[in-house]
């Protein structure tokens, strides 16, 4: 990924984080995105560094009244846990919003993906390039990403895409619901998938499921 070009999409880009870091999605909250392990989490903009100026929305919408009252409660116990995720942030951004905020004990901590992002897995889709050829279905590439992200591979150093591949199972006539499937090319130990299989002259709308090692699957109707 290109930094914030990964990210240029601001909706998908806050689901990905969610997602990536297994942030518990909050749907009507004015203030947090989620929470994560006991901290309140917010996500600044990912297509730029995160400025003092981003804090505004979050300090416009503070539980101040919940804080107020954990502080009468508690004195000197911690009113909120504020886990902040950036992509790249001013130096100064945490010291300032404590320095804001000084009237409540506040834990702030700051995640930047742009430095932290090697111990991040973010979920991506499968690829791959199925053609119908000489009256056969041809798979010429599949690529399971999320699998070869925890190899630490790229596309450009797979030798054979058939070796990413747990099995290939092809329904000839898919009805639109329940795949039922004709093929079930599932190899053994010492073998890989075949990829190429002849359309019978039945077939109607097809659709083929690719499983890769990782028991993660492509679906695609040809």
């Amino acid at each position: 990924m290109n930094n914030y070009d990964f990210f240029r999409n601001p909706v998908e880009a806050k689901e990905l984080i969610i997602d990536a870091l297994g942030i518990q999605k909050f749907d009507s909250s004015t203030v947090y995105d989620g929470e994560l392990d006991g901290w309140m989490v917010k996500i600044m903009p990912t297509n730029r560094i995160a400025t003092k100026a981003d804090l505004e929305e979050l300090k416009a919408n503070l539980p101040y009244h919940t804080f107020e009252k954990r502080k009468e409660e508690n004195p000197n116990g911690v009113v909120e846990k504020i886990k902040i995720i950036c992509m790249g942030h001013e130096a100064d951004l945490k010291a300032s919003l404590e320095q804001e905020l000084s009237s409540y004990n506040l834990e702030i901590e700051i995640v930047d993906i742009l430095r932290d992002k090697k111990d991040l897995q973010f979920k991506r889709e499968a690829d791959a390039n199925v053609v119908k050829e000489n009256n056969q279905i041809i798979i010429k590439e599949f690529y399971p990403m999320n699998l070869l992200q925890k190899l630490s591979m790229q596309k450009e150093s797979v030798e054979d895409w058939r070796q990413l591949v747990e099995s290939i199972y092809i329904d000839w006539n898919y009805d639109g619901q329940t795949m039922r499937p004709t093929i079930c090319d599932i190899p053994t130990k010492d073998e890989l998938v075949s990829g190429i299989y002849k359309i019978p002259d039945s077939a109607g709308k097809i659709k083929i499921k690719i499983t890769d090692l990782l028991s993660e699957s492509l679906e695609l109707e040809v």
